[in-house]
Order: structure tokens, then sequence, then C-alpha cells
């Protein structure tokens, strides 16, 4: 896995083929926001998880639809969307708690 760099630069940040398989930590879907990515994706998952490619594919075109729906809302309103974990760099999207920030680098 490679990281994107602000300044344009890759490099690389994890070989995830040598990591373990680890379990998940997450809190349940009931204490999730509504617009948590579990949250919104559930039925594509869900579907995905049984096999019913058919059924994931309509929940997604859904998902999508009512997402250009709520920002053409918002649009029409001149509403700006409040991000919680990114900010933008000019035509970049930079998460706000990279790993490195936490590990003191």
């Amino acid at each position: 896995m490679y990281a994107k760099h602000s300044t344009g630069g890759n490099a690389v940040f994890i070989d995830t083929k040598k990591l373990p398989i680890m379990k998940k930590k997450m809190r349940k879907l009931e204490d999730q926001n509504e617009y948590e990515s579990r949250c919104l994706w559930k039925d594509v998952t869900f579907n995905l998880k049984i096999r019913d490619i058919d059924v994931a594919a309509e929940a997604r075109y859904r998902l999508e639809e009512r997402q250009r729906a709520e920002a053409q809302k918002r649009k029409e309103k001149e509403i700006q969307w409040e991000t919680r974990l990114f900010h933008e760099d000019g035509e970049c999207w930079v998460y706000d708690e990279p790993l490195l920030k936490h590990l003191g680098h």
C-alpha cells in the first residue's frame, strides 16, 4: 500500500501481504452515525456476502442516487458539506488524523 503525500510524492506505507488478518473493532451499526460508511453501505455489503449481486448493485445504485440528490439540494441552497475527518487542500482531501501523527512522526 502506498501513501500519496499532498506534495505529490508516493511512498510505501505498508506491505499488507506481510500482515496477519485481524478482526475489525467497530461500534455496532445502531451506535454509528447515519452517514458513517458501514451504515451507508450495509445493504450492499450484506447482499454481497450472500452473493446476491443484483440486489447489491440495486442497493448501491439507490445509495448513490440518494447522495447525488442530497448534493444537488445542498448546491441549490448553497450549503457547504461539513466534513469531520478530512479537509480540502487544493484538489486533494487530506485526513486530519494520519497514522504518522498518532505515532509521533
